[in-house]
């Protein structure tokens, strides 16, 4: 029998300096900060609901990066936090990118409450005087 001789293209990946300072950071690094802070979230949420007046998000916050390092450090890679995710809250790459915007509209609308209750009290104080 006759052997088939099979031919593949070899690409040559593009130089990642090709854009000079409009360069785009591969997908995984622009989603790894997603990704950290889905999970703890998460995991801040699951500890808050079992510690209930005993949770300090200050705290939890130091005992993650703690444990999984800065953001900026990558201790774990991104493959290990996905499979972290999906092994303890059963939550893929895009359940995970959608709880990250989820909570980046919750806070800023939180902000934007405050800063109309500080401008409310500023204006109520300018009232009085």
């Amino acid at each position: 029998m006759a052997t088939r001789k099979q031919s593949t293209t070899n690409f040559q990946a593009i130089d990642t300096s090709i854009l000079g300072e409009y360069a785009v950071s591969d997908y995984s690094e622009r989603v790894y900060s997603k990704v950290y802070y889905s999970i703890r979230s998460l995991c801040g949420l699951v500890a808050k609901r079992t510690l209930k007046e005993t949770f300090s998000w200050d705290e939890f916050k130091e005992r993650f990066s703690s444990d999984f390092g800065q953001v900026e450090e990558k201790r774990y890679s991104l493959e290990q936090l996905l499979e972290y995710a999906n092994r303890k809250f059963g939550k893929t790459l895009e359940d995970l990118i959608a709880q990250n915007q989820i909570s980046w509209q919750r806070r800023q609308e939180y902000a934007e409450r405050a800063n109309r209750n500080t401008q409310f009290e500023i204006g109520q104080e300018n009232q009085s005087c």
